[in-house]
């Protein structure tokens, strides 16, 4: 019953991931107690979350490559620098022609060289590969974006988790600590007919509500374990050190107002804004993109290039024919037009139908997210209806039993009523009283479902 349900609750507090535990809180002598409401608990999550920072590096490095990508429309500058010894080499003029006094297998090295190589490549026309990969690149950012949405909806929705199952604890504790109060006074009221002789009570009645009231304990117990784990979850999702001291802003757990429209509404805004849509419409036209890319990569690219090539010795003279360029001593240079081609056999092949089948992947995923979507969004649709029914329904039912339960004690406090009647409603009043609070917590979870499904939580809490 109570203590059953208490312990389901304890169960579904203890989901978050362990995240490191922050420095937070107020300096020793200084410790205040921080009250904080499911707002403040999830503006302070998202800003604190490591699953969101490793989210955000990942645009980081989409950003990155998008700026490789961009720089590639420019010229690329190439400079290799270099120096050795050098063998003497001493051209002299002979009838005219000029020759050289020293030969190639001579080794006389008594000086150093020094040389540079300079190249300037600026492409011209690269068949669309460049601008290809600038697309893709551009996708991958919207892509690592929405993943950081993505991450930021689901700490929403766990965060709301433990701050509406702690209030749902904490409710259930405080009626069961009210409800021992009552059954403790019929307790002792039975205690004394059965020591007085009466026969409005015996000792078997005396010995069922003795049991009743240490169920209630154990109920209380449950209930306080419960609170105390949502509590430690908030902490930690809060990166709170274990000196900071916090209440919940909220008193008792109320149902969230809501003014609920159409299922198709719901589903239109799902398609807009959820971040799994996003990522998967611009992952796959970013694996369009790297298709085109690598299909421009079995065509030439088209270039103008600035070359020089300048090297000096210290042994060397220079030669002044220009058919004759010593390696070691010139200075050459100027601009060229080309195109850089290459072949290979199979490998280009291989890029083209690896990625084509890279964008089969994601359309597949897309195919499979247009349909689970739209059934989570109307499972948590259904659920919030169900449970606005249930709230009713419930509040109905443990009124009554409550009034049942009241005169049910009235009867043995005059001397008419029997203990059987008064725990039939003790019983009925605890299950009813205890399911409507589930049902308020079930309502709550419900809406914060459904703002997950829809991608209404990437809106109302923003984490980029």
């Amino acid at each position: 019953m109570a203590a059953s349900l208490v312990s389901v609750i304890c169960g579904v507090l203890i989901l978050l991931a362990p995240l490191s535990v922050g420095a937070q809180g107020e300096p020793p002598g200084e410790q205040k107690k921080l009250v904080i409401s499911v707002q403040d608990a999830i503006k302070g999550t998202l800003a604190v979350d490591n699953r969101i920072k490793e989210s955000r590096a990942g645009v980081d490095a989409r950003r990155a490559q998008k700026l490789q990508a961009d720089s590639a429309r420019w010229a690329q500058l190439e400079a290799n620098l270099f120096a050795g010894p050098s063998p003497e080499s001493e051209l002299i003029s002979s009838s005219g022609t000029i020759v050289s006094k020293t030969k190639t297998g001579d080794l006389n090295i008594n000086g150093v060289f020094g040389r540079a190589l300079v190249r300037v490549v600026q492409p011209i026309y690269t068949f669309g590969k460049i601008s290809s990969f600038r697309e893709a690149a551009a996708r991958g950012v919207r892509v690592s974006e929405a993943a950081v949405d993505q991450t930021a909806s689901e700490v929403t929705l766990q965060v709301q988790q433990f701050y509406y199952g702690a209030l749902l604890a904490r409710d259930i504790r405080e009626f069961l600590k009210g409800l021992r109060e009552d059954l403790q006074k019929a307790l002792k009221t039975a205690e004394r007919r059965v020591e007085a002789g009466s026969p409005a009570a015996t000792f078997s009645d005396v010995y069922q509500l003795r049991s009743f009231v240490a169920r209630i304990d154990k109920g209380i117990a449950d209930a306080q374990e419960g609170y105390t784990l949502a509590l430690d979850a908030l902490r930690t999702a809060l990166q709170l050190e274990a000196r900071v001291k916090f209440e919940l802003a909220d008193k008792k757990l109320t149902p969230g107002k809501m003014d609920l429209k159409g299922i198709e509404s719901y589903l239109q805004t799902a398609k807009e804004l959820r971040p799994e849509f996003v990522q998967l419409k611009e992952g796959i036209k970013a694996r369009e993109a790297l298709v085109q890319a690598a299909i421009a990569d079995q065509y030439p690219v088209f270039y103008a290039a600035l070359l020089g090539d300048i090297a000096g010795a210290s042994n060397r003279d220079r030669s002044q024919v220009p058919i004759i360029t010593d390696p070691l001593k010139h200075t050459v240079g100027g601009v060229i037009v080309g195109l850089n081609w290459h072949f290979d056999f199979g490998i280009t092949q291989g890029r083209i139908d690896e990625a084509q089948a890279d964008r089969m992947k994601l359309v597949h995923i897309q195919d499979f997210a247009e349909q689970g979507i739209p059934l989570q969004v109307r499972k948590a649709y259904a659920n919030f209806r169900t449970a606005q029914k249930n709230i009713e329904n419930t509040r109905r039912a443990y009124r009554n039993a409550r009034r049942w339960l009241v005169t049910a004690v009235a009867n043995i406090d005059l001397g008419i009523g029997d203990t059987t009647s008064l725990t039939q409603a003790f019983i009925a009043y605890t299950e009813f009283r205890v399911e409507n609070f589930r049902a308020v917590h079930d309502q709550r979870i419900a809406l914060a479902n459904l703002s997950f499904a829809t991608g209404e939580a990437v809106r109302q809490y923003p984490a980029r």
